[in-house]
């Protein structure tokens, strides 16, 4: 990309899609105008010098002014909006787990209080999304009210004074490329809740009564535990594939050729676990098969063939849907 075209693109990608071609042709047009017909690199330098940081320039094709905060740190404000909910999000849902866990009794099912735990979480998750939002919103109202819109913020990469020598050093990454900090968060969150739930399938997966007063109980479960456990030394391969995954997305940003192997080998490691514990012979907990066909009124061969195909069918969709995942990665990659 050229300079002229570096700037464009900071520049529009600030501003409303539906006016970002529009605008990006009429400024590439204000500049050409601002410029001889041979010019040099410095000459462009000095014409986007002119005109401002893509900030500001995009903070006037706005049809609204923004009276809250002003345009000089607004692009620092959404950035730093950007940067904090994620982690305030992730710790938020860390504290309330461990809280949930120190004051789980084990009187109750443990559905059940992990159903109220997640409703908990939600409804602290929204408490600090804004508080989030608010406390941030009033140190950048204080920040330039106070003129100190020149002072830097630590969490924040270029608070510098903007230059078109900064151009130079922007790579634009396609967006089917990018690797967003809440897609690694939330790969993070997916490797702790299928950890959790591995490790305590034999009193979380199963089959559920009510008690009299409404709340579940939990009657048996329906897989067999000491074949999960079996598998531990794999699974906790694929955990150890995973984090390094969610590892190598956050520090790159985007998919390279690197993370796509790495992520075609955790997507086969995983597939080919669970094909071997689902077409283990002892896989589902044996008293399971006739409880569910007294309760059902049928047979218990019925109901295992019924499991059996339950299961085949999610092979083939795991075996599918990996497939897929580990064609996107590389695809991501070359891009």
């Amino acid at each position: 990309m050229t300079l002229i075209d570096s700037y464009i693109h900071e520049v529009s990608k600030r501003l409303q899609k539906n006016k970002r071609e529009k605008i990006k042709i009429e400024l590439k047009a204000t500049i050409e105008d601002m410029l001889p017909e041979q010019y040099s690199e410095s000459e462009v330098k000095e014409v986007l010098k002119k005109l401002g940081s893509p900030v500001e320039v995009a903070a006037s094709y706005q049809d609204t002014p923004r009276f809250l905060i002003g345009p000089e740190i607004f692009d620092q404000y959404t950035r730093t909006i950007k940067l904090v909910i994620p982690w305030a999000i992730l710790i938020t849902i860390i504290v309330q787990v461990i809280e949930k866990m120190v004051l789980y009794s084990g009187e109750e099912a443990l559905l059940t209080a992990i159903i109220t735990a997640f409703v908990g979480i939600i409804v602290a998750i929204i408490a600090v999304l804004f508080h989030v939002l608010f406390w941030v919103t009033v140190i950048f109202i204080i920040k330039e009210r106070s003129g100190a819109e020149k002072i830097s913020l630590p969490i924040l990469k270029d608070t510098k004074q903007w230059s078109p020598d900064d151009l130079v050093q922007i790579k634009k990454i396609p967006k089917d490329k990018i690797i967003t900090l809440s897609d690694t968060i939330f790969s993070l969150l997916g490797i702790i809740i299928f950890s959790f739930v591995y490790w305590n399938a034999y009193r979380l997966l199963g089959i559920y009564t009510t008690n009299d007063n409404g709340s579940l109980k939990f009657v048996m479960p329906i897989f067999n535990q000491n074949i999960l456990q079996s598998f531990v030394p794999v699974v906790l391969l694929c955990i150890i594939l995973s984090l390094t995954l969610t590892f190598l997305k956050w520090r790159a940003g985007q998919w390279t050729v690197p993370i796509a192997i790495t992520n075609a080998l955790l997507q086969s490691v995983g597939t080919i676990v669970f094909i071997l514990m689902a077409m283990h012979q002892d896989f589902i907990h044996s008293a399971s098969i006739p409880y569910m066909a007294a309760i059902l009124e049928t047979t218990s061969a019925k109901v295992a063939f019924t499991i059996d195909k339950i299961l085949l069918f999610s092979i083939i969709i795991a075996v599918l849907a990996n497939a897929f995942d580990i064609y996107q990665g590389f695809k991501k990659a070359r891009v």
